[in-house]
C-alpha cells in the first residue's frame, strides 16, 4: 500500500505561459516541491507551444487562446489556470471532453472595471477628450451635463455589475438592472436609461445582443457603455445608430477583436465615440490580483489532488 500523503502522488508540471502579475519566485514559494516553467507564449504557434509544453499537468496563462489542438495534445494537463475573468480564449468543449478543471480569477478587477466605466460616463458627459484637444487650440468653456439624477441601466449584475450599482448609488443616480432574475425587461431597461452600461459575459446567447432593434429603443441623449466584450455589440448597427442620432454617443474599452485595431476600424472613425484599447482590468492593483487568485486555484487543486487515495 502506498502511503497517503505528498509523497504518494507524482508531482506536477506547472507551466506558466505568460506573465500573471506574480514573480515565478513567488510561485515557487508557494508551490513547494512542484515543478514550476516559466516562459512567454505569446505570439507563438500552437506548434511551438505543445512542443514546449508536452509534459504539462498545469498550465497557468493570462488572455492567450488555448485550442482545442493544443489541449488534446497534452495527455498529462489536468488543470487549465487562467489569470483573467473571462475564459472564451480556451476551448471549453476540448476541456471538457477530458475533465480538465478550467479556473478563471473572476472578481480580481471589479473594482478596475467599474471604476473606468464611471471615468468614461464622466468624459462623454463633460466631453472630456474633446476640451484636452480644445484648450490647446484656444477653446473655451462650453456645457455638460452631470451622472447626479440620471438612471443607469446595469445589464448583468455579477460581480462587477453590483460595483457598479454601487458607485452609481454613491454617485446620486438611478440604478435600473437587467439579469436573468430581473423583473425588469432588457427593452425597458434601454428605453428608460440615460446611459446603459454592460456586464455579462460573452456567450452565444449574448453575442450581437445590443442590436439595432435594442439600440432604437435609446433616447436621443443617452449613452452607451461597453467594457464587458465587444461582440456583445452589433458593431455596424452601433456606427449606424450613432450616424442617425439614435443615442448621443458612446464609450468602448472592448471592440470585435483585440488591440492592436486596425486604423479603419468604422467606430474609431465616429466622433460620437470615445475608445480605450481594453484597460478595464489593467491597474497595478488587479494586476497583483488576478496574479495571487491563480496561484491559490492552483495551490488548491493540488491539495485536492492530494487529499484523493492513490489508484492503484
Amino acid at each position: 500500500m502506498v502511503p497517503v500523503g505528498r509523497q504518494a502522488f507524482p508531482f506536477m508540471k506547472i507551466y506558466y505561459i505568460e506573465p500573471t502579475g506574480v514573480p515565478v519566485e513567488e510561485v515557487t514559494a508557494m508551490l513547494k516541491g512542484q515543478e514550476v516553467v516559466e516562459l512567454d507564449s505569446r505570439g507563438w504557434a500552437d506548434e511551438e507551444l505543445i512542443s514546449a509544453v508536452a509534459d504539462a499537468d498545469i498550465l497557468a496563462l493570462t488572455n492567450r487562446p488555448v485550442s482545442a489542438r493544443v489541449i488534446e495534445s497534452l495527455p498529462n494537463l489536468k488543470m487549465i489556470a487562467v489569470a483573467f475573468a473571462g475564459t472564451d480564449h480556451v476551448d471549453q468543449e476540448a476541456a471538457g471532453r477530458r475533465n480538465i478543471l478550467i479556473k478563471n480569477a473572476g472578481g480580481y478587477a471589479n473594482t478596475a472595471v467599474a471604476e473606468l466605466v464611471f471615468g468614461l460616463m464622466i468624459s462623454l458627459t463633460r466631453n472630456i477628450p474633446g476640451n484636452n484637444q480644445a484648450i490647446r487650440c484656444g477653446g473655451t468653456t462650453n456645457t455638460g451635463s452631470e451622472l447626479h439624477g440620471k438612471t443607469i441601466g446595469i445589464i448583468g449584475h455579477g460581480a462587477i455589475g453590483r460595483e457598479v450599482e454601487r458607485l452609481a448609488i454613491a454617485f446620486g443616480m438611478k440604478p435600473l438592472i437587467f439579469d436573468r432574475n430581473a423583473q425588469t425587461t432588457l427593452e425597458e431597461v434601454f428605453s428608460k436609461s440615460d446611459f446603459v452600461s454592460l456586464h455579462v459575459p460573452l456567450f452565444p446567447e449574448t453575442r450581437g445582443m445590443v442590436d439595432m432593434d435594442l439600440l432604437r429603443r435609446m433616447r436621443p441623449t443617452s449613452f452607451l457603455i461597453n467594457c464587458a466584450r465587444g461582440p456583445i455589440v452589433d458593431s455596424e448597427a452601433l456606427k449606424t445608430a450613432l450616424d442617425e442620432g439614435v443615442l448621443a454617443g458612446a464609450a468602448l474599452d472592448v471592440l470585435d477583436t483585440e488591440p492592436p485595431i486596425p486604423a479603419d476600424c468604422p467606430l474609431l472613425q465616429s466622433d460620437k465615440i470615445i475608445a480605450t484599447p481594453h484597460i478595464g482590468f489593467n491597474t497595478r492593483e488587479a494586476l497583483q490580483a488576478k496574479g495571487r487568485i491563480t496561484l491559490d486555484h492552483i495551490a488548491d487543486f493540488l491539495a485536492c489532488c492530494e487529499s484523493k487515495p492513490p489508484q492503484l
